[in-house]
Protein backbone atom coordinates (compact mmCIF):
# COMPACT_ATOMS: atom_id res chain seq x y z
CA UNK A 1 0.00 0.00 0.00
CA UNK A 2 2.48 2.50 0.83
CA UNK A 3 3.61 4.99 -2.15
CA UNK A 4 0.74 2.79 -4.52
CA UNK A 5 -2.47 3.77 -2.75
CA UNK A 6 -4.14 4.38 -6.61
CA UNK A 7 -6.87 6.54 -6.11
CA UNK A 8 -6.74 8.51 -9.79
CA UNK A 9 -10.09 6.21 -11.20
CA UNK A 10 -11.62 8.43 -8.69
CA UNK A 11 -11.30 11.71 -10.03
CA UNK A 12 -12.64 12.54 -13.49
CA UNK A 13 -9.90 15.23 -14.40
CA UNK A 14 -8.34 11.93 -14.92
CA UNK A 15 -10.73 10.09 -17.17
CA UNK A 16 -9.74 13.84 -19.05
CA UNK A 17 -6.15 13.92 -19.32
CA UNK A 18 -5.04 9.82 -18.61
CA UNK A 19 -1.51 10.49 -18.37
CA UNK A 20 -1.54 13.62 -16.46
CA UNK A 21 0.65 14.52 -13.59
CA UNK A 22 -0.75 16.83 -11.70
CA UNK A 23 1.07 18.70 -9.05
CA UNK A 24 -0.39 22.13 -8.16
CA UNK A 25 -2.60 20.84 -5.24
CA UNK A 26 -1.81 23.47 -2.86
CA UNK A 27 -3.17 26.08 -5.15
CA UNK A 28 -6.34 23.57 -6.56
CA UNK A 29 -7.19 20.24 -5.09
CA UNK A 30 -8.71 17.50 -7.72
CA UNK A 31 -12.71 16.61 -6.60
CA UNK A 32 -13.54 13.39 -6.72
CA UNK A 33 -16.26 11.84 -8.49
CA UNK A 34 -18.32 11.86 -5.45
CA UNK A 35 -18.32 15.09 -4.62
CA UNK A 36 -18.83 16.60 -8.08
CA UNK A 37 -22.03 14.04 -7.93
CA UNK A 38 -22.94 15.46 -4.23
CA UNK A 39 -23.10 18.79 -5.79
CA UNK A 40 -24.68 17.93 -8.74
CA UNK A 41 -27.46 16.49 -6.76
CA UNK A 42 -28.12 19.39 -4.78
CA UNK A 43 -28.67 21.62 -7.58
CA UNK A 44 -30.70 19.17 -9.57
CA UNK A 45 -33.02 18.36 -6.71
CA UNK A 46 -33.09 20.73 -4.07
CA UNK A 47 -30.80 24.12 -5.22
CA UNK A 48 -31.89 26.34 -1.85
CA UNK A 49 -29.75 28.14 0.85
CA UNK A 50 -30.32 26.84 3.73
CA UNK A 51 -32.16 28.61 6.42
CA UNK A 52 -33.99 30.72 3.99
CA UNK A 53 -37.78 29.50 4.25
CA UNK A 54 -39.97 26.70 5.92
CA UNK A 55 -40.62 25.11 2.90
CA UNK A 56 -39.53 21.54 2.09
CA UNK A 57 -36.15 22.42 0.00
CA UNK A 58 -35.62 25.50 2.08
CA UNK A 59 -35.58 23.04 5.24
CA UNK A 60 -33.00 20.20 3.80
CA UNK A 61 -30.69 22.75 2.10
CA UNK A 62 -30.68 23.63 5.96
CA UNK A 63 -30.59 20.10 6.94
CA UNK A 64 -27.51 19.90 4.23
CA UNK A 65 -25.40 22.50 5.64
CA UNK A 66 -25.62 21.39 9.64
CA UNK A 67 -24.81 18.04 8.85
CA UNK A 68 -22.09 18.86 7.02
CA UNK A 69 -20.95 21.24 9.76
CA UNK A 70 -21.79 18.13 12.73
CA UNK A 71 -19.43 15.92 10.12
CA UNK A 72 -16.44 18.44 9.54
CA UNK A 73 -16.97 18.74 13.55
CA UNK A 74 -15.90 15.05 14.23
CA UNK A 75 -13.56 14.64 11.33
CA UNK A 76 -11.36 17.82 12.83
CA UNK A 77 -12.27 16.84 16.41
CA UNK A 78 -13.91 20.26 17.11
CA UNK A 79 -17.41 21.91 18.87
CA UNK A 80 -19.14 21.89 16.04
CA UNK A 81 -20.83 25.60 17.07
CA UNK A 82 -16.93 27.11 16.35
CA UNK A 83 -17.20 26.17 12.41
CA UNK A 84 -18.60 28.38 10.11
CA UNK A 85 -18.82 28.32 5.81
CA UNK A 86 -17.72 31.18 3.82
CA UNK A 87 -16.19 32.45 0.13
CA UNK A 88 -12.86 33.37 0.39
CA UNK A 89 -10.01 33.53 2.77
CA UNK A 90 -9.73 37.46 2.31
CA UNK A 91 -13.44 38.29 2.73
CA UNK A 92 -13.25 36.30 6.25
CA UNK A 93 -9.87 37.65 7.50
CA UNK A 94 -10.76 41.06 6.42
CA UNK A 95 -14.63 40.31 8.48
CA UNK A 96 -13.06 39.14 11.63
CA UNK A 97 -10.21 42.13 11.45
CA UNK A 98 -13.37 45.06 11.32
CA UNK A 99 -14.72 43.34 13.96
CA UNK A 100 -11.96 43.10 16.49
CA UNK A 101 -12.52 45.62 19.42
CA UNK A 102 -9.23 47.73 18.53
CA UNK A 103 -10.58 50.39 21.16
CA UNK A 104 -10.20 47.84 23.65
CA UNK A 105 -6.98 48.78 25.90
CA UNK A 106 -5.74 51.34 23.49
CA UNK A 107 -5.01 48.02 20.72
CA UNK A 108 -3.70 49.39 17.46
CA UNK A 109 -1.07 47.14 15.87
CA UNK A 110 -1.30 43.96 13.55
CA UNK A 111 1.87 41.94 13.28
CA UNK A 112 1.76 39.54 10.26
CA UNK A 113 4.70 37.27 9.26
CA UNK A 114 6.46 37.93 5.71
CA UNK A 115 5.63 34.13 4.64
CA UNK A 116 1.28 34.88 4.66
CA UNK A 117 -0.06 34.67 1.14
CA UNK A 118 -1.85 37.88 -0.12
CA UNK A 119 -5.14 36.64 0.92
CA UNK A 120 -3.88 37.28 4.39
CA UNK A 121 -1.47 39.60 3.94
CA UNK A 122 -2.76 42.53 1.88
CA UNK A 123 -6.40 41.60 3.76
CA UNK A 124 -4.86 42.93 7.01
CA UNK A 125 -2.85 45.89 5.09
CA UNK A 126 -5.83 47.46 3.96
CA UNK A 127 -7.75 46.96 6.93
CA UNK A 128 -4.54 48.90 9.04
CA UNK A 129 -5.37 51.42 6.04
CA UNK A 130 -8.74 52.18 6.72
CA UNK A 131 -8.51 52.03 10.37
CA UNK A 132 -5.18 53.55 10.86
CA UNK A 133 -3.18 50.87 12.60
CA UNK A 134 0.62 49.97 12.34
CA UNK A 135 1.46 46.92 10.63
CA UNK A 136 4.73 44.99 11.28
CA UNK A 137 5.64 42.23 9.90
CA UNK A 138 8.15 39.05 11.17
CA UNK A 139 10.93 38.13 9.00
CA UNK A 140 11.24 34.53 8.14
CA UNK A 141 14.52 32.27 7.33
CA UNK A 142 15.27 31.10 3.79
CA UNK A 143 13.32 27.76 5.15
CA UNK A 144 10.51 29.71 5.48
CA UNK A 145 10.22 29.69 9.13
CA UNK A 146 9.30 32.30 11.19
CA UNK A 147 12.03 34.11 13.67
CA UNK A 148 9.83 33.73 17.14
CA UNK A 149 12.86 36.21 18.45
CA UNK A 150 11.69 39.05 16.29
CA UNK A 151 8.36 38.06 17.14
CA UNK A 152 8.59 38.40 20.85
CA UNK A 153 10.30 42.04 19.95
CA UNK A 154 7.54 43.14 17.82
CA UNK A 155 4.53 41.64 19.64
CA UNK A 156 3.80 44.21 22.91
CA UNK A 157 0.25 45.73 24.38
CA UNK A 158 -0.56 47.63 21.48
CA UNK A 159 -0.94 44.34 19.44
CA UNK A 160 -4.61 43.09 18.94
CA UNK A 161 -4.13 40.36 15.84
CA UNK A 162 -1.05 38.32 14.92
CA UNK A 163 -1.36 36.35 11.84
CA UNK A 164 0.74 33.45 11.13
CA UNK A 165 0.08 30.90 9.00
CA UNK A 166 0.32 27.09 9.20
CA UNK A 167 2.48 26.06 6.32
CA UNK A 168 4.21 28.93 3.83
CA UNK A 169 4.15 28.92 0.74
CA UNK A 170 6.79 27.59 -1.90
CA UNK A 171 8.79 25.55 1.06
CA UNK A 172 6.09 23.95 2.77
CA UNK A 173 8.14 24.71 5.87
CA UNK A 174 6.24 25.06 8.74
CA UNK A 175 5.61 27.26 11.44
CA UNK A 176 6.21 26.52 15.59
CA UNK A 177 2.30 27.42 16.46
CA UNK A 178 2.57 26.71 19.60
CA UNK A 179 5.57 29.27 20.57
CA UNK A 180 3.93 31.78 18.49
CA UNK A 181 0.63 31.32 20.39
CA UNK A 182 2.86 31.35 23.67
CA UNK A 183 4.10 34.99 22.35
CA UNK A 184 0.70 35.97 21.45
CA UNK A 185 -1.18 35.25 24.63
CA UNK A 186 1.27 36.46 26.85
CA UNK A 187 0.24 39.72 25.15
CA UNK A 188 -3.19 39.19 24.84
CA UNK A 189 -3.61 39.43 21.69
CA UNK A 190 -5.27 37.04 19.04
CA UNK A 191 -3.25 34.53 16.63
CA UNK A 192 -5.45 34.19 13.50
CA UNK A 193 -3.93 31.07 11.51
CA UNK A 194 -4.45 30.28 7.67
CA UNK A 195 -3.95 26.35 6.76
CA UNK A 196 -4.89 27.18 3.07
CA UNK A 197 -1.71 25.28 1.98
CA UNK A 198 -2.00 22.42 4.89
CA UNK A 199 -3.12 19.02 4.22
CA UNK A 200 -5.54 17.27 7.19
CA UNK A 201 -6.67 13.39 6.92
CA UNK A 202 -8.01 14.32 10.93
CA UNK A 203 -4.14 13.41 12.14
CA UNK A 204 -3.67 17.50 12.48
CA UNK A 205 -6.00 19.03 15.18
CA UNK A 206 -5.00 22.27 14.30
CA UNK A 207 -7.09 24.25 16.96
CA UNK A 208 -4.61 22.16 19.58
CA UNK A 209 -1.54 24.61 18.37
CA UNK A 210 -3.20 27.52 20.06
CA UNK A 211 -4.36 29.73 17.75
CA UNK A 212 -7.53 31.72 18.61
CA UNK A 213 -8.93 31.89 14.60
CA UNK A 214 -8.35 29.62 11.66
CA UNK A 215 -9.33 29.99 8.14
CA UNK A 216 -8.68 26.65 5.70
CA UNK A 217 -9.92 26.04 2.52
CA UNK A 218 -12.59 23.04 1.79
CA UNK A 219 -10.74 22.10 -1.40
CA UNK A 220 -7.05 21.48 -0.34
CA UNK A 221 -6.64 18.94 1.75
CA UNK A 222 -10.01 18.03 2.15
CA UNK A 223 -10.90 17.67 -1.78
CA UNK A 224 -14.32 19.53 -1.56
CA UNK A 225 -14.87 21.85 -4.25
CA UNK A 226 -13.22 25.33 -4.87
CA UNK A 227 -14.84 28.22 -3.62
CA UNK A 228 -15.46 27.51 0.05
CA UNK A 229 -13.62 28.68 2.80
CA UNK A 230 -13.89 27.23 6.63
CA UNK A 231 -13.48 29.19 9.93
CA UNK A 232 -12.76 27.83 12.88
CA UNK A 233 -13.08 30.46 15.88
CA UNK A 234 -12.16 29.72 19.54
CA UNK A 235 -15.62 29.44 21.41
CA UNK A 236 -14.77 31.96 24.17
CA UNK A 237 -13.99 34.70 21.59
CA UNK A 238 -16.52 33.71 19.22
CA UNK A 239 -19.27 34.14 21.94
CA UNK A 240 -17.88 38.00 22.64
CA UNK A 241 -16.97 38.80 18.79
CA UNK A 242 -19.01 40.74 16.45
CA UNK A 243 -17.63 40.05 12.49
CA UNK A 244 -17.09 43.26 10.48
CA UNK A 245 -19.62 41.85 7.47
CA UNK A 246 -22.97 41.14 8.82
CA UNK A 247 -26.40 40.74 7.10
CA UNK A 248 -28.73 37.90 5.94
CA UNK A 249 -29.05 35.08 8.67
CA UNK A 250 -26.14 36.81 10.38
CA UNK A 251 -28.68 39.11 12.29
CA UNK A 252 -31.50 38.10 15.02
CA UNK A 253 -33.41 41.05 14.57
CA UNK A 254 -33.89 44.21 12.78
CA UNK A 255 -34.91 47.71 14.20
CA UNK A 256 -33.23 50.34 12.54
CA UNK A 257 -31.02 51.91 13.56
CA UNK A 258 -30.04 48.59 15.73
CA UNK A 259 -30.22 45.12 15.48
CA UNK A 260 -29.76 41.83 17.02
CA UNK A 261 -26.72 39.61 16.43
CA UNK A 262 -27.88 36.34 16.34
CA UNK A 263 -25.72 33.22 17.90
CA UNK A 264 -22.89 31.74 16.41
CA UNK A 265 -21.75 30.08 14.00
CA UNK A 266 -24.97 31.68 12.26
CA UNK A 267 -23.42 35.26 12.50
CA UNK A 268 -20.44 34.59 10.81
CA UNK A 269 -22.20 32.90 7.95
CA UNK A 270 -23.60 36.34 6.22
CA UNK A 271 -25.48 36.38 2.82
CA UNK A 272 -26.19 33.32 1.04
CA UNK A 273 -23.63 30.60 1.86
CA UNK A 274 -22.36 28.22 -0.79
CA UNK A 275 -24.67 25.37 -0.53
CA UNK A 276 -23.86 23.23 -3.41
CA UNK A 277 -19.67 23.11 -2.44
CA UNK A 278 -20.96 22.30 1.30
CA UNK A 279 -23.07 19.50 0.04
CA UNK A 280 -19.80 18.01 -2.40
CA UNK A 281 -18.02 18.52 0.99
CA UNK A 282 -20.03 16.17 2.80
CA UNK A 283 -19.21 13.71 -0.09
CA UNK A 284 -15.41 14.26 0.37
CA UNK A 285 -15.44 13.65 4.06
CA UNK A 286 -17.20 10.48 3.70
CA UNK A 287 -14.34 9.63 0.85
CA UNK A 288 -11.44 10.21 2.81
CA UNK A 289 -13.03 8.37 5.78
CA UNK A 290 -13.45 5.23 3.34
CA UNK A 291 -9.74 4.76 3.42
CA UNK A 292 -7.49 3.84 6.86
CA UNK A 293 -6.14 6.69 8.20
CA UNK A 294 -2.71 5.14 8.45
CA UNK A 295 -2.60 3.79 4.68
CA UNK A 296 -3.28 7.87 3.72
CA UNK A 297 -0.35 9.25 6.13
CA UNK A 298 1.69 6.08 5.16
CA UNK A 299 1.21 7.01 1.40
CA UNK A 300 1.58 11.01 1.74
CA UNK A 301 5.12 10.16 3.82
CA UNK A 302 6.20 8.16 1.32
CA UNK A 303 5.08 10.69 -1.93
CA UNK A 304 7.13 13.07 0.43
CA UNK A 305 10.43 10.94 1.20
CA UNK A 306 10.86 10.23 -2.95
CA UNK A 307 10.49 13.66 -3.80
CA UNK A 308 13.18 14.99 -1.30
CA UNK A 309 15.32 11.79 -2.38
CA UNK A 310 14.34 12.60 -6.59
CA UNK A 311 14.84 16.27 -5.92
CA UNK A 312 17.95 16.32 -4.68
CA UNK A 313 19.28 13.94 -7.35
CA UNK A 314 18.62 16.44 -10.10
CA UNK A 315 21.57 17.54 -11.22
CA UNK A 316 21.27 21.72 -11.70
CA UNK A 317 18.67 22.18 -9.60
CA UNK A 318 18.29 24.52 -6.95
CA UNK A 319 16.19 23.28 -3.88
CA UNK A 320 14.64 25.53 -1.34
CA UNK A 321 13.86 24.89 2.27
CA UNK A 322 13.98 21.41 4.17
CA UNK A 323 11.69 18.72 4.35
CA UNK A 324 10.66 15.73 6.01
CA UNK A 325 7.70 12.99 5.70
CA UNK A 326 4.92 15.43 5.72
CA UNK A 327 6.12 17.67 3.67
CA UNK A 328 3.72 18.24 0.39
CA UNK A 329 4.83 21.51 -0.77
CA UNK A 330 8.17 21.50 -2.70
CA UNK A 331 9.84 24.88 -4.31
CA UNK A 332 12.58 24.72 -6.73
CA UNK A 333 14.68 26.82 -9.88
CA UNK A 334 16.86 25.49 -12.57
CA UNK A 335 19.90 27.07 -11.38
CA UNK A 336 20.54 30.63 -11.86
CA UNK A 337 22.53 32.35 -15.00
CA UNK A 338 21.37 29.97 -17.38
CA UNK A 339 18.26 32.11 -18.52
CA UNK A 340 15.26 29.49 -17.90
CA UNK A 341 12.62 31.08 -16.49
CA UNK A 342 10.87 29.32 -13.57
CA UNK A 343 7.85 30.03 -15.92
CA UNK A 344 9.65 28.72 -18.88
CA UNK A 345 10.33 25.60 -16.56
CA UNK A 346 6.70 25.40 -15.66
CA UNK A 347 5.64 25.69 -19.87
CA UNK A 348 8.45 22.83 -20.86
CA UNK A 349 6.76 20.51 -17.83
CA UNK A 350 3.36 21.08 -19.50
CA UNK A 351 4.08 20.15 -22.83
CA UNK A 352 4.62 16.58 -20.73
CA UNK A 353 1.42 16.54 -19.22
CA UNK A 354 2.84 17.57 -15.99
CA UNK A 355 1.23 20.15 -14.30
CA UNK A 356 3.15 22.87 -11.64
CA UNK A 357 2.60 26.05 -10.65
CA UNK A 358 5.29 29.24 -10.98
CA UNK A 359 6.00 32.78 -10.01
CA UNK A 360 5.80 34.89 -7.14
CA UNK A 361 2.75 32.03 -5.56
CA UNK A 362 0.74 35.12 -4.38
CA UNK A 363 3.51 35.63 -1.62
CA UNK A 364 5.54 38.04 -2.63
CA UNK A 365 7.66 39.20 -0.06
CA UNK A 366 8.58 36.10 0.96
CA UNK A 367 9.28 34.46 -2.53
CA UNK A 368 11.08 37.51 -4.02
CA UNK A 369 13.39 36.64 -0.85
CA UNK A 370 14.49 32.93 -2.63
CA UNK A 371 14.48 34.41 -6.24
CA UNK A 372 13.38 37.75 -8.06
CA UNK A 373 11.51 35.82 -10.57
CA UNK A 374 9.93 33.60 -8.61
CA UNK A 375 9.95 29.81 -8.33
CA UNK A 376 8.69 26.69 -9.38
CA UNK A 377 5.66 24.91 -6.39
CA UNK A 378 5.15 21.27 -6.74
CA UNK A 379 2.55 19.82 -4.16
CA UNK A 380 1.40 16.54 -3.78
CA UNK A 381 -1.87 15.54 -2.36
CA UNK A 382 -3.69 11.49 -1.83
CA UNK A 383 -3.76 11.14 -5.94
CA UNK A 384 -0.35 11.55 -7.03
CA UNK A 385 2.36 8.28 -7.40
CA UNK A 386 6.08 7.70 -7.08
CA UNK A 387 5.84 7.47 -10.98
CA UNK A 388 4.43 11.17 -11.46
CA UNK A 389 7.33 11.92 -9.25
CA UNK A 390 9.71 10.06 -11.52
CA UNK A 391 7.96 12.03 -14.64
CA UNK A 392 8.70 15.29 -12.91
CA UNK A 393 12.29 14.51 -12.14
CA UNK A 394 13.44 12.53 -15.38
CA UNK A 395 11.55 15.64 -17.59
CA UNK A 396 13.32 18.24 -14.82
CA UNK A 397 16.98 16.59 -15.59
CA UNK A 398 16.24 16.70 -19.14
CA UNK A 399 15.53 20.78 -19.43
CA UNK A 400 18.71 20.80 -17.21
CA UNK A 401 20.90 18.79 -19.73
CA UNK A 402 19.74 20.08 -22.64
CA UNK A 403 18.93 24.06 -22.15
CA UNK A 404 21.12 24.80 -19.17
Amino acid sequence: MVGKLDIKPDFGVFDAYPDLAYFDSASTTLVPKVSVKATADFLNTVAVSSRRGAHKLAVKGSTIVENVRISLAKFMNMDKSEISFHDTVPCTVASFAYGYDWHKEGRNQIVIAQSEEHSVLVALLRVAEVLNLVVKIVPVDQMGTLDTEALQTLVNRQTGIVAVGHTAAGVGARNPLAEVARIVHENEAVLLTDATRSLSFGNDRFHSLGMDVLVLSGNVGFMGSPGLVIQWIDKNLGMEHVPGVIGGSAIGNVTPPSYDIAMQPDKFESGIINVPAIAGLGASLEYIRSFQPRDLSQHIAALSRYMTKRLAETEGLVVYGSHNDSSTIFGFNVAAGNGISCHDVSLFLDQSNIAVRSGLLCAHPFVHSLAEEGIVQASLHAYNSLDDIDRLADSLQLIVDQLA
